[in-house]
């Protein structure tokens, strides 16, 4: 194990995976030896494993970063950038969002100030969230964009999709 733990060091430092890379090794390891009473001296063995880091080196974008991604042509970058920079969702996240899973909450005059957003749904992970009026808003507009196309939305329909042919071309590639 101890050569095994060395080897993995060596990986790391010619850069092939990082540091906190070798405990995700040795963790399963160790699991084995332990379901299949294998005793070793684990404390020993764990000494020339690096520390993990505690956190991870994310940072909120700035808001010039906010605004040159949501220039981009792709209609769903600004739902998708307003959303996940409001609720602080991962890219994973939208595997698994249906249409079902976003609530818009109103005030006494029945405008939208935000909306609740269930994440993993279904999921041991499931949560819930919050997005900002304005990113609800980008999702409600290219849901509309989805629709003045002829697709049928409904609670079911996922709120990501891939995009298709938007335009009447006889020419190059017909389909999207």
């Amino acid at each position: 194990m101890i050569k095994f733990i060395l080897f993995q060091k060596e990986r790391a430092a010619k850069g092939e995976i990082s540091e906190c890379t070798i405990s995700n090794y040795y963790k399963p390891a160790k699991l084995f030896c332990e379901m299949n009473d294998i005793v070793l001296n684990w404390k020993r063995i764990t000494k020339g494993i690096p520390s993990n880091k505690t956190s991870a080196n994310d940072r909120v974008p700035t808001v010039e970063e906010i605004k040159k991604l949501v220039e981009y042509p792709d209609r769903r970058i600004k739902s998708i950038v307003y959303t996940m920079v409001s609720s602080g969702i991962r890219v994973g996240a939208w595997d698994y969002i249906q249409w079902k899973h976003i609530i818009p909450f109103t005030d006494k005059e029945g405008k939208i100030i935000a909306a609740k957003f269930f994440i993993y749904p279904g999921d041991i992970e499931e949560y819930f969230t919050f997005i900002t009026a304005e990113a609800y808003y980008s999702l409600k507009d290219w849901k509309q964009f989805r629709e003045s196309f002829g697709e049928k939305i409904n609670g079911e329909s996922w709120v990501m999709r891939d995009i298709w042919q938007t335009t009447n071309m006889t020419y190059g590639a017909k389909f999207g």
